[in-house]
């Protein structure tokens, strides 16, 4: 750009847009590490949004949380469950990559920050990036 010309903003992604990009980024990050995942679809589902195979052939549940921009995921407390997994996804838009972070549900519960909209922060996250060996094998 040269001087004195703005730079071209994006359209805002609407927040389904968002959720969609990251279950489908987390699930082709699956795939590509060799486990079976099933999209769960629609209200009647509320606990996870994938169910997942692993190579081994155990099965667990993902719910994804997905954020275009470097915010907070939004995530409420639940009774803590041994084969319920949660995987953060950054899907900003353009040619930024994809980052993951990857908790079990005891993590999460843990992580969670109390409030009027509950929610987990990048700061929790730092240790988890990448962390698939969480994940049943």
């Amino acid at each position: 750009m040269q001087d004195g010309q703005e730079q071209p903003t994006r359209p805002r992604r609407k927040g389904h847009h968002t959720q969609w990009a990251a279950q489908f980024a987390v699930a082709s990050e699956l795939c590509k590490r060799g486990y079976e995942v099933s999209f769960t679809m629609g209200n009647s589902t509320p606990l996870a949004d994938l169910m997942v195979v692993s190579p081994a052939g155990q099965m667990f549940l993902v719910d994804v949380k997905g954020v275009a921009t470097r915010t907070c995921w939004l995530v409420s407390r639940k009774v803590t469950r041994d084969s319920l997994f949660y995987v953060f996804a950054f899907v900003p838009s353009g040619d930024t990559q994809n980052q993951f972070f990857i908790m079990t549900h005891a993590e999460v519960n843990e992580a969670i920050h109390d409030g009027p909209m509950p929610d987990v922060r990048w700061n929790d996250l730092k240790t988890n990036e990448d962390a698939w060996h969480l994940l049943p094998q």
